[in-house]
């Protein structure tokens, strides 16, 4: 369904098909846009490999590289050039180790945290906002693949605009799409128990699609076990 298909639900639920409108067109694409949005952030986000978003062009001697702020999350990286994998750390792995023993300032899983040049094997999130350190520092320019999960890259504004995330979860973008209605300030369509309830419900069916999400991704793994 596109952004007008989903308008004319909208409206056939909330028995808003006649004018003038309880709702405006502008503020039904801003409740789908929402919608849509906060899918993506209880859920985990949608899954990219291909998009602008998913390769970095580093210079020699660069230390932070911009991400997207579209991404939620990164998955893996790898030199594009080499096809070697950089390990993904986050910056609290400098304080503490995995095993939570405390590392000196600057080392830890071997890493250090300089400007030695050198070929890059590692990156570290967590140091500033939509940025990422390179450890080693590039010694030459490089291109990085990163495998993420992420925001929409559009905006949903207007009529017949396509959403990002499976068709199969459209229409219960509608729960939410009735929380934001029924919290307008308007005697005729403000009410606070329908606005709980509708997100109730939608933040139900999040959880419920990352549970399958996970499940889908995980990888199952055969045990060995002893004695007879």
């Amino acid at each position: 369904m596109n952004s007008s298909a989903l308008l004319a639900r909208f409206r056939a639920e909330v028995r808003d098909e006649a004018q003038p409108y309880l709702w405006s067109d502008p503020e039904v694409y801003s409740y789908l846009d929402d919608a849509q949005k906060m899918f993506c952030r209880l859920q985990g986000g949608i899954a990219d490999a291909t998009s602008a978003a998913t390769q970095l062009t580093v210079a020699a001697g660069t230390e932070f590289s911009s991400l997207s702020p579209l991404i939620l999350k990164l998955r893996a990286a790898r030199n594009a050039d080499t096809g070697r994998d950089i390990e993904l750390l986050n910056y609290e792995d400098i304080q503490f180790g995995r095993s939570g023993v405390t590392y000196d300032y600057g080392v830890f899983n071997g890493y250090k945290l300089d400007s030695t040049p050198g070929e890059v094997r590692a990156l570290i999130e967590g140091m500033e906002p939509n940025k990422v350190r390179w450890v080693r520092i590039p010694s030459q320019d490089l291109v990085v693949k990163i495998l993420i999960y992420r925001m929409p890259l559009q905006n949903i504004t207007a009529a017949n605009q396509n959403l990002e995330i499976d068709e199969h979860h459209h229409l219960h973008l509608l729960h939410w799409m009735k929380h934001l209605a029924h919290l307008k300030q308007d005697a005729e369509t403000y009410d606070r128990g329908r606005a709980d309830q509708f997100r109730t419900e939608f933040f139900a069916y999040c959880d419920q699609a990352k549970a399958e999400r996970e499940k889908r991704e995980h990888k199952f793994r055969t045990v060995a076990y002893g004695g007879y």
